[in-house]
This record gives structure tokens, sequence and C-alpha cells, in this order.
């Protein structure tokens, strides 16, 4: 789309991401390159985050309140269509919650949010859903928000390559190799958007999607790189936190010695304002501060050549095989953050100054989604890394801790060990199942057993993001952006 196509339909936009999507279905919405075209565009759920303040605010839920016996019961909002014509009923809210939470389809909400947690959803009356946890959970309707209601008519049992939902965009196309396109939806229930077209395409490098913007071809360019970016570039902080998770089920990587000794052997420091935004912070934890259950007390791990050294050999004195060769997997093309494979490059080069030997292996998104799941590990497999990113926008640490820690998590960190794994489960569910202060303490204690004990992952940054925005367009990004962008935040200048 050159310049001179963009000005002739004014309602039209085009967005460039770094990786195109590996699925159009509603299951799979929370993986980045598929949740910034479809969550709160063409998919929405009972509830939404609210980006600023975090927690949750109405969507196709207008009301909720929790019942005495611990359940949920939330209130429809009326007058909504899907994009096939049907109505929004207490019936497809069932099917939708029946849907992604089938252990067969593997879906995000299942695998991220409800794993280990019975639902049950009963219609009340036409208006009027009650939704049965076991354990209950006090968070409920921030959990919500991660299942997209969509209609009876999306397959049960398979993966859709047309998503059907109640938002203010409908889609259009995928053209697999160069764009997905979104158009407004005429009978959504909301107010009517500013843009009434959209396209998502997809380049790889950084420089050629900010270059897309300079010449007309696009209207918002995400994850520009430090060193491409400019002074009119916004720069926003995320909710996402880059780390290095340990897989803990194969030597070396059960010494928690050896554990430590990949955390010191980092000059994350050093990283900052050189290969990455010099606004990033140094993390140490799954959530960010500004999330209920952040712990402040906990430390970093000092960048110590020498420590590190020493761990790793005092642990090969007592017989671990440090010397193992260690596999590091990663998304491909640099879809984590803008210079990924130039900072996981620094990092192994790091950890080859003491003595560890690893290469980096680059999946597309297929892949590693499969590969990080413990029922997928071979027999026999070499020690493994997982370069990747979280993000917590809800405002609650127990959706970051139930997902990363609980065993009942395919792609858990799991401490070393059946009763140290017995006991995280029991901690988990108290704080699960607890609200106020007795909830924050539980999760602090959570966070500072992972960090000062269990040893879990090797902490990087608190993310920030650079995009770059066309003159024609308004837009201020929010933590959610990486994640989402909604396209009824856009108007024209």
């Amino acid at each position: 789309m050159t310049a001179s196509s963009l000005a002739a339909d004014a309602g039209e936009i085009t967005i460039v991401q770094p990786a195109g999507p590996q699925t159009m279905d509603a299951c799979q919405a929370a993986v980045s390159s598929t949740g910034r075209i479809l969550k709160l565009n063409v998919l929405e759920s009972l509830t939404e985050i609210d980006a600023i303040n975090g927690g949750a605010i109405p969507r196709l839920a207008t009301s909720w309140e929790q019942d005495t016996d611990g359940s949920w019961l939330f209130k429809l909002r009326q007058g909504v269509t899907f994009h096939d014509g049907t109505p929004l009923t207490p019936e497809a809210v069932k099917y939708s919650f029946e849907r992604m939470l089938d252990p067969a389809l593997s879906c995000d909400a299942y695998v991220f949010v409800f794993s280990g947690i019975t639902v049950t959803v009963e219609a009340v009356d036409e208006e009027t859903v009650r939704i049965v946890t076991d354990p209950v959970q006090p968070i409920l309707p921030l959990m919500a928000e991660a299942l997209p209601i969509v209609p009876l008519s999306t397959p049960r049992n398979e993966i859709t390559r047309t998503p059907i939902g109640t938002g203010p965009y409908a889609f259009a196309n995928w053209d697999t190799q160069t764009s997905v396109t979104l158009e407004a939806y005429e009978g959504y229930w909301g107010d009517k958007p500013a843009v009434t077209k959209a396209n998502f395409v997809w380049r790889e490098e950084a420089s050629v999607r900010g270059a897309m913007v300079d010449v007309g071809e696009a209207d918002i360019a995400l994850s520009i790189g430090e060193q491409d970016s400019r002074e009119s570039d916004v720069v926003f902080q995320s909710a996402e936190m880059s780390r290095i998770k340990i897989n803990k089920d194969r030597p070396p990587f059960d010494d928690l010695r050896v554990r430590q000794a990949l955390n010191y052997a980092i000059d994350r420091q050093g990283l900052i304002g050189t290969l990455v935004n010099a606004n990033l912070q140094l993390a140490n934890q799954v959530v960010g501060p500004s999330v209920f259950g952040y712990n402040p007390n906990l430390g970093q791990y000092e960048y110590n050549v020498e420590k590190a050294k020493a761990l790793l050999d005092a642990a090969r004195a007592d017989g671990v095989p440090v010397d193992t060769p260690i596999r590091m997997i990663s998304i491909s093309g640099s879809s984590t953050f803008s210079n990924q494979d130039e900072v996981i490059e620094a990092v192994i080069s790091m950890w080859k100054q003491v003595g560890l030997t690893v290469t980096n292996e680059p999946l597309e998104m297929g892949l590693f989604r499969n590969s990080i799941r413990r029922d997928n590990f071979e027999a026999g497999r070499a020690p493994t890394l997982v370069f990747s990113n979280h993000d917590n926008t809800t405002g609650d640490a127990g959706m970051s801790v139930s997902s990363r820690y609980h065993s009942s998590n395919m792609t858990a960190d799991l401490p070393v060990g059946d009763d140290a794994i017995k006991a995280m489960d029991a901690l988990i569910d108290s704080g699960m199942a607890a609200v106020g202060e007795e909830r924050r303490a539980i999760f602090q204690e959570i966070l500072r057993q992972q960090h000062e004990e269990v040893v879990t992952e090797v902490w990087m940054f608190q993310m920030v993001n650079i995009i770059r925005v066309s003159d024609r367009i308004a837009y201020e990004p929010n933590a959610r952006t990486n994640a989402v962008i909604e396209l009824s935040d856009i108007s024209f200048k």
C-alpha cells in the first residue's frame, strides 16, 4: 500500500508487526502475533483488563458478583450479536468455556490460566450465567478475560482459520504469507470506531518496519530496535518480563549451584543502553511493581564471573556433568523483542567465559509452544533453557504464579523433588483461594522462594517497547500494546 492509497481511504490503516500469526483461532489469542490482531477487535470476553489501573472492567458482561457458595454470577450485555448474526446467549458462553477448557485442544486459557481448575457454566436465565469453579477462585472476573466468547458455529474439536466474535471488527481475510485484514462490523453493540479497515502485515527486520511508516506503507510499526529508533518514536513501559527458563529435569540443571551460576555469569546491566533500550530495568520476578503480590524485597544476582566459576567448579568436583552441551530454545524472528537474537548471542558468550557450552535453537512459534510442554519432553534430551517473555496486565500476581509454578501446568517451572513440588502446589493453591493481605503475603513468599531457593529462571529485564506512528493517526500505546492493539483506540488527525 502506497502513501497515496493510504490517503485514498481515510478509514483504512496498516500495522506492521515482527511476525505473522500461526493461527487465527480464539484458542491461541494469548500469542502476541495473534492476540494483537484478534483480542478486543474480533474477539471479546466477559471482562477485559483495565490497561491503566489493572483489574477487570465490563465487556460482554455488564456486572458480576460472587455468591455465598463462591460461585460467580455474570450479567450478560443485551443486544449483542456475533459476526455470523447469532445472538450472545448464556448457551454461547457455556459453549465457549467448554471448548476453550477442553484439554484436547490445549487452548491458552486452559494451559496458562485454568489448568488444575474445574469450571462449570450454568444458564440462570436469558441474561445471566453462573460460573462454578473448584477450587473457588476469588479473582475469576480477572481470569475470565483470558477466555474469548465464540458462537455455537465455531468448530468444537478443531482449530479454525476464520474466527467469529462479537467485537467491533469482523475477520475478512488471512493470507498466511502476507497479511490479515479486518473490517468494521456494522452490527457492533458499542461505539462505531474511526478505523473502518485494518491490514496487519509482518516484516522480520525492525529497520524495515520503521521505514514502512516513513514512506507511508504503514501507520504503526511495532518493536523498533534501539539502534533504529529516533526521537519522535514512542517509548512505553510494557507489562512484560524477559526471562530464561531453566528446565531442571536434566543434569546439570538439577544442581542448584549450576542454576545460580547461570545468573551470576550474565552482565545484564551492561546490555541496557547498548543492545536493549536504556529505559529498561532489571527484573527479578514474574510480575512488575504495579502488580498485587509483587515482592519489593528481592535482590538482584550481581554480575560475578569468579563466583559463577567457583560454583561450577564445586559442582564439577562433586560429579555434576557441568561440561554437558546445553540447548537453549527461543522464538525465531526476534519476535519476543527487538534485538532478541543479539541479546541471546551476548548471553551465550558470557556463559562460555565461565565454562558453559550453550547453543541457541530458534523455533517457529508452533514448534516452540510444543517443545516447552513437559508432556513432550523426550527421554535422554539435552539440558534445556528457554528464552521467552511473560506479561501480566491483570493487576494480580495469581495468574502468573499459577501458570508458571504450579505442577498442573504443562509449561511450569518446577522445583526439584516430589516433596518440593507438592509443597509449592499447596502454597499456590492457598494463595489463589486467599484475598487481601493474606493473598499478597502468600504470593510474595512464593516469589521469594522461586528467586532465592528454587532458582527457576534467569530474570533479565522489565521490558519497554518502541513503536513508530505515522502523522495521519493518533494512537497512545499502553502496557498491553505488545499483546493487544485495540483498533478502537485509534483516531485520525
